[in-house]
């Protein structure tokens, strides 16, 4: 058995301590002639109008929907309004005027907006406060009519029309007039109803409580779903997780391989939702890649992607120059998770924009398709890199996957072609990223490993989401068809770091983890896991500094380059 922790289970485990477009049909995206894996908007408007969602008071939920559904509507022509969630949307909002995307912002009230943005005679779409798939299932029939999306809390603000009629969706429906026993019905009844008028180049696993995803959804008419777990039959008894997962699976091979699925399997709370690893097995099964676009307990739900998606920017790094001293353990940090959208969009910013932050060189993972959905946010980043900064690709290529479970449901020869789209893919966008290297996530099969690192551009790989028990000494650095492979030398502490004494506990596990499985030869090479648990860069420096100075730091490029040059390559 391998032992692979979960991309934020560490998380979950200290908690518990503590107590309009649609796509191709069938595949032939071609991402090297300017087409994407990822739906794009429009350029912005040079004036875009503006609302601070903190400020809507009653029955704010069920104006954020509408709104964020409203949002994608609005942008489909040309983004024209964006919703600020959070803080950090109004630093974007601040990023694209710095950028010169957008000249002016026009800040507006709620009325304000549905005087200027709402469509007149749209059909209105309510939702059933009793089935929560009706969200989702609202989300989808709004998409598609150009409808507004409502709860009974809100349906009389507007006077639209919502029909009771099944057979004609476009005139608007009042959700509740169905009566569904089960959420699955409610998924049968719109996957059945609207399939031909979804978009094909994404799917989405969406909890129905969240809503920010939605102005992008609506945008591109992206068919979505949620598959309960079993924590959820108690709160919700129209929930039915095993049916589910089967429908889900059947809708998703329905699809056309190597698509993203967005939104993200679990809901926020780590509780609710199939939950990430039997979430990212289904997908992978099926094709489909995950980039983390919904809260996933740590960083909240995208938004205002029918924005960002309409921006452009052109991804360069270069590997500093250095030296092999062979007496020495050269060691490449990697901070995780960069892979989702909604840590690029929220807790990258945090560590970036830390005073601390370039006084250690540092890998990022990220996610590379995410230069279709917000290359305005990745420019912040390349723009904003210190000298030791390394952008890697994760996780595993085009996006994040299980990879010894990627197109398990095809053929063997159908398995074969997905794979081979998929690394001609991964090579595409890894020159987009400027990477040469590629992190992975699971231990796997040397076969696997190899065919993976003879995607077009890998130049090392950095594999596994922290130490597992097929880790070895000898096997810390290795190769796979010539390709340094570095595995995680370390295990994530398993403590929340929210106070300066776990902090500290933290930086002492690490610096123990790696001084114990350093290896005897020099020069040797350590790949350091940084996941979550690092909250600020002063934790980086600190680890640095108690490794003491046999220890090297240097980028995971340049650790890969090393290697090389030791082995005579």
């Amino acid at each position: 058995m391998t032992i692979s922790w979960s991309r934020r289970s560490f998380l979950q485990s200290s908690l518990l301590v503590l107590g309009g477009a649609r796509g191709p049909r069938w595949g032939g995206v071609d991402a090297g002639d300017g087409t994407h894996l990822c739906p794009k908007s429009r350029r912005p408007a040079r004036t875009l109008a503006a609302i601070r969602l903190e400020e809507l008071t009653s029955f704010a939920w069920d104006m954020r929907l509408t709104l964020s559904c409203l949002q994608g509507l609005t942008n489909r022509a040309q983004p024209l309004l964006y919703l600020i969630h959070d803080h950090y949307d109004e630093l974007w909002l601040d990023w694209l005027r710095e950028r010169g995307d957008v000249d002016t912002v026009e800040w507006l009230e709620v009325g304000q907006v549905f005087e200027r943005f709402l469509p007149s005679g749209a059909p209105l779409y309510v939702t059933d406060p009793d089935v929560p798939a009706s969200v989702n299932v609202a989300t989808m029939l709004a998409s598609v009519h150009g409808g507004v999306v409502a709860t009974p809390n809100t349906l009389g603000l507007f006077k639209l029309k919502a029909g009771s009629d099944a057979n004609a969706p476009e005139a608007g429906l009042d959700l509740r007039s169905f009566a569904w026993k089960k959420d699955l019905d409610a998924y049968r009844w719109a996957w059945g109803r609207l399939d031909d008028q979804l978009s094909r180049q994404a799917v989405c696993i969406l909890d129905p409580h969240e809503v920010a995803l939605r102005d992008y959804l609506v945008e591109f008419k992206i068919p979505i779903l949620w598959i309960s777990g079993p924590a959820d039959v108690k709160s919700n008894p129209r929930a039915a997780p095993g049916e589910e997962a089967q429908f889900a699976r059947a809708m998703m091979m329905k699809w056309p391989p190597n698509i993203p699925c967005l939104g993200w399997p679990s809901g926020g709370n780590k509780e609710s939702g199939i939950g990430e690893d039997p979430g990212i097995d289904l997908t992978s099964e099926c094709a489909k890649f995950n980039p983390c676009t919904a809260f996933d307990a740590y960083s909240p739900t995208v938004g205002n992607l029918s924005v960002h998606s309409g921006t452009t920017a052109n991804l360069r790094q270069a590997i500093p120059p250095i030296t092999l001293d062979r007496d020495k353990v050269y060691l490449a940090f990697i901070r995780s998770d960069g892979d989702g959208w909604n840590f690029q969009r929220h807790y990258y910013r945090k560590l970036f924009d830390d005073p601390a932050h370039g006084t250690v060189p540092v890998g990022w993972q990220l996610g590379s398709t995410a230069i279709d959905g917000q290359p305005d946010i990745l420019d912040y980043y390349y723009k904003h890199a210190r000298p030791g900064d390394c952008f890697v690709n994760a996780l595993t290529g085009i996006g994040y996957i299980h990879e010894s479970r990627y197109a398990q449901n095809y053929p063997p020869d159908e398995r074969a072609r997905i794979w081979k789209e998929y690394l001609r893919l991964s090579g595409i966008y890894m020159e987009r990223l400027g990477a040469t290297v590629m992190c992975t996530y699971q231990e796997m099969p040397q076969e696997l490993l190899q065919m993976i690192a003879g995607t077009p551009g890998v130049r090392g790989i950095f594999s596994n989401y922290g130490r597992t028990d097929k880790t070895t000494l000898d096997n810390l650095a290795a190769e796979a068809d010539g390709v340094p492979v570095f595995r995680a030398v370390n295990r994530p502490p398993y403590m929340l770091t929210y106070t300066p004494t776990a902090r500290r506990e933290a930086e002492q596990f690490t610096i123990k983890e790696i001084t114990d499985w350093t290896p005897v030869r020099r020069p040797a090479f350590l790949y350091v896991f940084l996941a979550n648990w690092l909250t600020n860069m002063e934790m980086l420096q600190n680890i640095a500094r108690g490794l003491g100075k046999e220890y090297v730091p240097v980028r995971p490029d340049q650790l890969a380059m090393l290697y090389r040059r030791f082995k005579g390559v």
